[in-house]
């Protein structure tokens, strides 16, 4: 059974250029109803690319550019208007740490605690605490996660001044005994891992500077097939 492709084959191989146009232009009136979209087939996209320099479009093949460049520039606006939509729902369900300096302190330490909660984080010591002059510390609180035997429990702060993360993680069993390679990971959206560590024999991370930029963060923490997060922030 000879496929689109085989019959492309034939058309290409046709070495006068104004001939392969032509065979080409045949080739699409005899398979209308099996054309490939744009994209889809890259031996089709160089064939009509190449038929493109040869032929002049009649007037019926000027409507039917006109029609699908419509319906493409149609369908694109709705892609970024969606796009849109999505980014604004994303900006919504991050925090952002500024947020703890402002007039709104309150509101943000209440809406960090509810994020923690949605994520199933359970907040030990609220968020919201600072303290230092020149180099102003913001705490995020203590939160832990249980996960079967295994219990996370993590303390994060802010360096306003040095925009650094100051990052506390203990990984214990079900009989309070440390748990050893247990991998934690700051993340940032567009640029991937910005730090990675793993727990010492007495199941702690002790990462007192993790240098960021303006960004989008998440704090990910792995061990055996398990992976648990903190909800995103923004700095």
């Amino acid at each position: 059974m000879t496929t689109l492709n085989d019959k492309l084959e034939q058309v290409l191989s046709i070495q006068d250029e104004n001939e392969c146009a032509k065979s080409f232009e045949k080739f699409c009136h005899e398979n209308f109803n099996d054309l490939p979209l744009p994209g889809e087939n890259k031996m089709f996209d160089k064939a009509m690319w190449m038929a493109s320099q040869f032929l002049s479009l009649s007037k019926a093949d000027e409507e039917v550019v006109k029609r699908v460049t419509g319906r493409m520039e149609a369908e694109l606006s709705l892609v970024h208007k969606v796009d849109k939509a999505v980014e604004a729902a994303m900006d919504k369900a991050v925090f952002h740490l500024k947020d703890l300096l402002g007039q709104a302190r309150d509101t943000a330490i209440g809406t960090w605690q509810d994020m923690l909660a949605a994520s199933s984080w359970q907040q030990m010591v609220p968020a919201g605490a600072t303290r230092g002059v020149g180099n102003q510390l913001v705490s995020l609180g203590t939160f832990e996660k249980v996960e079967g035997d295994v219990r996370i429990q993590v303390n994060l702060g802010w360096m306003v001044d040095q925009n650094n993360l100051r990052l506390l993680l203990q990984a214990k069993d079900a009989g309070e005994n440390a748990i050893a390679d247990v991998e934690v990971r700051v993340t940032e959206n567009d640029k991937g891992i910005v730090y990675s560590s793993k727990t010492n024999e007495d199941g702690a991370v002790v990462a007192p500077s993790v240098k960021i930029e303006p960004g989008q963060y998440q704090i990910q923490v792995f061990w055996s097939d398990k992976v648990v997060e903190t909800p995103f922030f923004r700095v």
